[in-house]
């Protein structure tokens, strides 16, 4: 007896090329550079940037618009305050900068957004 999920792993689709906008790559770039990232090198089709420090290190498949640990460790390294509430979500920084997403049916994202949009808004 053949085993029908395994005799198909042959032909399984690849997984689709996602490129990140330039209006999403430019909130990214101006996150990364308020966690003191000095590049940003931008993975072709894999909808991820890797951030690179002047200390030599690197963080991969970086995205805090997609990635929930990415967004919350931006909040945290950067002190944020973040509310979630009924309709929107707000991300503020420690001088009162605020970005506000309403979220509809996605509070997850909606909150990664404002995180992403404020902190690019802290200057190094």
């Amino acid at each position: 007896m053949a085993n029908e999920i395994y005799d198909d792993l042959g032909e399984l689709p690849a997984a689709p090329r996602v490129d990140i906008s330039g209006p999403d790559l430019v909130l990214l770039e101006r996150a990364a550079r308020a966690m003191g990232a000095v590049r940003v090198e931008v993975v072709d089709g894999e909808g991820y940037v890797n951030l690179h420090f002047a200390d030599g290190s690197v963080v991969y498949c970086w995205n805090s618009l997609i990635f929930s640990g990415d967004a919350f460790d931006l909040a945290v390294q950067l002190r944020l305050e973040v509310r979630i509430h009924a309709q929107d979500a707000t991300a503020i920084t420690a001088d009162l900068k605020l970005a506000n997403e309403p979220h509809g049916e996605d509070a997850g994202a909606a909150t990664r957004r404002a995180i992403t949009r404020v902190a690019g808004e802290i200057q190094n």
